[in-house]
């Protein structure tokens, strides 16, 4: 299992050598100097579909919370699709006639203000910390099931030091290119666990699968289950990373193309759904609800066949973090600490990435929780900036006082329902987020 395992990770590793010689301008290294084809970037795109959150949330989700989740884990990442094919290509454009490489990047071109640039740079860094915390968090649950349980802050220096090496190699192409060995062991890794389990249905099942699933019909399940789709769907879109490899992208052509097969990735789902069932109706239990699919692969796959598994639900982190790392690094060297040369850039964002590799594996030791609920609270801070993104992506004219403003109160409001358990009937805090800081940046 050990061997499979190491031997992957050292494959990807030559897979980022591979990608080319070191980057030779900022440009290059955090945004792939806008050359990205439709096949890289749809690997690199995908990416944040098949996390380590989505291998082990979805999962552990269901496992803890019953089908409910379901609904709107795949409901708002499906709807992002369509979403993305309109919304990109005008990203691009508006990304292209500026020079921008990231979200704050856009503020400041279509505003003239520095002060706004900064404010959207500094919002996203914050939002950033959860999802960089959700990906060590699950790669914990790698760790403990490769018999490393006492050596877990080993594991995730180790892990960040590879995540590093991507980087280092050859900047944003990097992961894009360990991305496509990732994709094929996720998938292959989901595709047999789920066919091994139905293969072993009949042996001694615990419950029914309707008893265990808990499907429970409310209006207050609608209602978030609605709300969630449609904030997380845009929200999907607008993530750091994601606007990223947006820009990176060679044209509009190559974005509408990826999108068009983007949605073949949900056909795994159902079968993420199954090995969640299996594990809620078979022996031995996983000790927690985000260990369920590496459990069920564990008990129905060969030690070697579990080592691959492991080591591609590592890599869904892995790139997750590099690609993350990149987006963070280049908000701060662009639009937090500006004037940098190119050379400086780089080593800034070298720096900033490892200081965010190890805040976020701080968090993880430090702040346990079920992978989906970092999730929810990372599109709670991405509520706020979607109304004023989608109207400089249509070319509205917006004063940044207004716009500031808007994201302001959008976001004071989330945090307050979130925080404060205010009653929604069920509402995500993220959708009165989103439509007060909509009615306020776009208000005449």
């Amino acid at each position: 299992m050990i061997l499979s395992f190491a031997v992957t990770i050292g494959l990807s590793v030559l897979l980022a050598l591979s990608a080319g010689r070191r980057t030779t301008n900022a440009r290059d290294f955090f945004a792939a100097a806008g050359r990205l084809g439709t096949p890289l970037y749809f690997l690199l795109a995908v990416g944040e579909t098949y996390s380590i959150g989505s291998l082990l949330g979805f999962p552990g989700g269901i496992y803890a919370r019953g089908s409910t989740l379901a609904l709107w884990f795949v409901g708002y990442i499906l709807l992002a699709f369509p979403i993305g094919f309109i919304l990109y290509p005008r990203l691009w454009r508006a990304g292209a006639a500026s020079g921008a490489a990231t979200l704050p990047d856009l503020f400041r071109a279509h505003t003239g203000s520095i002060a706004l640039e900064r404010g959207v740079g500094v919002l996203l860094l914050a939002v950033l910390l959860p999802l960089g915390a959700s990906q060590f968090i699950g790669l914990q649950n790698v760790v403990r099931a490769l018999g490393w349980q006492h050596e877990a802050p080993a594991a995730s220096l180790l892990a960040a030091i590879v995540a590093l090496a991507y980087v280092g190699l050859a900047g944003l192409r990097a992961p894009a290119r360990v991305a496509a060995l990732k994709d094929a062991l996720v998938l292959g890794a989901i595709a047999a666990i789920a066919i091994a389990a139905l293969l072993h249905w009949p042996q001694n099942p615990t419950a029914p699968v309707a008893s265990v699933l808990r499907p429970t019909a409310s209006l207050s399940n609608d209602i978030f289950i609605v709300s969630t789709i449609l904030t997380q769907s845009i929200g999907f879109c607008l993530s750091p990373p994601t606007v990223a490899a947006v820009f990176a992208a060679r044209s509009p052509d190559a974005l509408r193309r990826a999108q068009i097969f983007m949605p073949l990735y949900m056909a795994l789902f159902p079968l993420l759904l199954i090995v969640a069932t299996f594990a809620l109706t078979h022996q031995p239990r996983p000790h927690g609800a985000d260990e369920a699919f590496l459990s069920v692969a564990a008990q129905l796959l060969p030690d070697w066949g579990t080592g691959l598994v492991l080591a591609g639900t590592a890599l869904s982190a892995l790139v997750v973090l590099a690609g993350i790392g990149l987006a963070l690094a280049a908000i701060v060297t662009r639009n937090i600490v500006p004037h940098l040369g190119d050379n400086a850039q780089r080593r800034w964002g070298f720096t900033v990435i490892a200081a965010y590799f190890a805040l976020s594996a701080l968090g993880a030791a430090h702040f346990q929780t079920l992978l989906t609920q970092l999730n929810t609270l990372f599109y709670l801070g991405i509520a706020p900036i979607i109304p004023a993104t989608l109207a400089i992506a249509w070319g509205r004219p917006l004063a940044p006082k207004r716009i500031g403003t808007g994201i302001a109160a959008g976001l004071i409001l989330g945090l307050t329902l979130r925080f404060g358990d205010v009653p929604l009937a069920g509402m995500n805090p993220a959708l009165p987020a989103l439509l007060l800081s909509g009615l306020v940046t776009l208000s005449k």
